[in-house]
């Protein structure tokens, strides 16, 4: 039988940096984080300037990405991607993590090793916490999940692209954001 580490926010939070190993935790619940694969980090990479390069020309925020959320007193979670619009990113303090406030939009990029169970209540922690979209983008099947709501979700396979209206004008295709998965 599996032992699960449970323990505070705030308790959390004073943990040592470990340069090794990642960590979120999750209703209390300390959770490993599996070591990202190359084609996971691409995706990001991709993702994020894009993201990046969108919101800076229409001063509408910033995407980070590898930033801790504290979503909740039990809550640390740490998105592929987090968009925070103009309005939360002017109040955060850039110098401390974790950022006290839920992003706009979280996405998340899913690897073979990523648990369903654990993908699926990290969904749920975000949407519950304020969260306006969570992205789920899943390379193994090439397809792009939009969740805007526990009851709300849009599946969308490479014939489509990846659109917003949280972010007017930008639009990605979903071929484009698994382009990095043919290449050699």
């Amino acid at each position: 039988m599996a032992t699960t580490t449970t323990m505070t926010g705030a308790a959390f939070d004073q943990l040592p940096f470990d340069k090794f190993h990642r960590w979120e935790l999750l209703h209390g619940e300390l959770i490993a984080v599996p070591a990202k694969t190359p084609r996971h980090q691409i995706i990001v990479g991709m993702l994020s300037a894009d993201l990046y390069e969108y919101l800076r020309q229409n001063g509408g925020g910033i995407a980070v990405w590898g930033c801790e959320y504290a979503l909740g007193e039990d809550d640390r979670l740490t998105p592929d991607v987090g968009i925070l619009f103009r309005e939360k990113w002017e109040s955060v303090d850039r110098n401390k993590t974790p950022i006290p406030l839920p992003p706009d939009i979280a996405v998340e990029v899913i690897d073979p090793g990523d648990l369903a169970e654990y993908s699926l209540r990290k969904i749920w922690t975000y949407l519950g916490s304020g969260v306006k979209e969570v992205w789920q983008i899943v390379p193994e099947i090439e397809i792009v999940m939009i969740y805007r709501g526990v009851k709300s979700v849009t599946v969308l396979d490479v014939a489509e692209s990846l659109s917003t209206p949280l972010l007017p004008g930008w639009e990605i295709s979903v071929r484009q954001i698994f382009s990095a998965r043919r290449q050699p």
